[in-house]
């Protein structure tokens, strides 16, 4: 799995056509370091000098305050989004926001006299920029284990202007990408708002999250930026076709081509992505965040309907999924459902990995176990789940009848920028716990 291909947010493990880009963590000290939150963002390989007489210190939190039109300067252009931020008692808290869907940033902490961090711990990624005036310069980093990634930010006091597109681009094309390896089919929905033109890329496996940018005349580019995921859509209309790249992270840029939907299927199913040997018990016995291991032989789980989640903190689609999960779990729980989730993290480090996935139960107000089951590195996912074929998306979910065997596997996940898709998915994962707990009772 590369961290710049062109996969999309809950793809498939370790495929450079359809992949959930690999997480990038930041600098950290191993076994004794503050991994507090995924490890503060302190450290960073290019240092912003202080500029005397800058706006915004410990002492004017609120200088911030507002609405900032931001853009990270990848290798393909400007990918644009929207920070704002609020003071309240000296407070000062953030917004990284495509269209209408924001994400806080985790801290947003003065630095010496003139520079700021606004952390993203969901993600272990932050920027960090200096304040002069009425602009921000600096860098967006995320650290992992294939290496540094550094890419330049930049932020000026207002918002990015907003032109409602022509009908032309707006609807749902049939598109396929063009990487180095083999093409690899994709939806792209395109929509106009009052806001300008917003739409996301569906896969095989799940979607992008939601993407937000601007048309003129027949070009138009979209962006989507979360913390981790760094996405960018550009192209023209030429006749009834789109072309143009797909750029993820700073450098690559995947070609694409689409036509109008026909109706006609385009992807596979995430019902036929991977499938799982039912000839017996699904089995699984990792350590848990907490300490202590927990197996599938557990009593907890002996004559339950569960469901096994197959994620990892690093992948936007996965926290769109854990609502859903939450809430079965809630619903159901009383009559016989369990849920265990298997984290596949980045570093194998179990301090920094079980910080980042506690943060993610109390995110969510998880209250089923997560276990940290390997490491996210294409090969772990595939070797540790012996009992499924086919290549692991993320999130995937499992649902074990009463006898521990597999009923049914659905690969990735549809989040709220997919719409009715989203809500069709969420409530046929409600209809499936419904069938597997009533069959005890037939």
């Amino acid at each position: 799995m590369g961290t710049d291909s062109g996969g999309g947010r809950g793809g498939r493990s370790g495929r450079g056509g359809e992949v959930c880009t690999l997480p990038l963590l930041p600098l950290c000290r191993r076994g004794g370091g503050d991994v507090r939150g995924g490890c503060r963002l302190l450290l960073w390989l290019t240092i912003l000098a202080p500029t005397p007489g800058a706006a915004v210190a410990q002492n004017n939190p609120a200088a911030l305050t507002g609405p900032w039109r931001a853009a990270l300067d990848l290798a393909g252009g400007p990918l644009r989004f929207r920070v704002e931020f609020a003071t309240e008692s000296g407070t000062t808290t953030g917004l990284v926001c495509n269209a209408d869907r924001c994400d806080r940033f985790s801290e947003v902490t003065p630095i010496g006299a003139d520079s700021v961090l606004l952390g993203m711990a969901d993600y272990a990624a932050g920027i960090r920029a200096r304040v002069a005036g009425d602009s921000l310069v600096g860098f967006y980093r995320n650290v992992g284990n294939r290496g540094p990634r550094t890419i330049p930010f930049r932020a000026a006091r207002g918002r990015w202007p907003v032109a409602p597109p022509g009908g032309a681009l707006t609807g749902r094309w049939d598109a396929t990408f063009h990487p180095l390896e083999r093409p690899s089919p994709r939806i792209l929905e395109l929509r106009r708002t009052e806001r300008g033109l917003e739409g996301t890329i569906v896969s095989n496996s799940g979607d992008y999250g939601l993407f937000w940018g601007r048309a003129e005349a027949d070009s138009f580019s979209l962006a989507h930026f979360d913390g981790s995921f760094v996405y960018m859509l550009s192209g023209t209309l030429d006749g009834d076709t789109l072309r143009g790249i797909f750029h993820a992270g700073l450098r690559t840029q995947t070609p694409f081509v689409a036509v109008r939907s026909t109706g006609r299927p385009h992807l596979t199913p995430p019902t036929e992505v991977v499938s799982a040997d039912t000839s017996g018990p699904f089995q699984f016995a990792f350590p848990s965040a907490d300490g202590g291991i927990v197996a599938s032989d557990d009593p907890r789980f002996d004559g339950k309907v569960v469901i096994v989640d197959i994620f990892g903190t690093w992948c936007p689609t996965c926290h769109d999924a854990a609502p859903a999960l939450v809430d079965l779990h809630r619903r159901y729980r009383d009559r016989g459902l369990e849920i265990v989730g298997l984290a596949y993290e980045v570093t194998g480090d179990s301090a920094i990995d079980g910080a980042l996935v506690r943060r993610y139960r109390d995110k969510f107000g998880i209250e089923f176990p997560l276990l940290l089951a390997g490491v996210n590195d294409g090969e772990s996912p595939a070797a540790t789940q012996p009992q499924l074929a086919g290549p692991i998306a993320f999130p995937t979910t499992i649902f074990l009848d009463r006898t521990g065997r597999v009923r049914h596997v659905h690969a990735g996940f549809y989040g709220p920028a997919t719409g009715a898709a989203h809500d069709a998915l969420v409530e046929s994962f409600r209809e499936m716990v419904e069938q597997l707990l009533e069959e005890e009772q037939e």
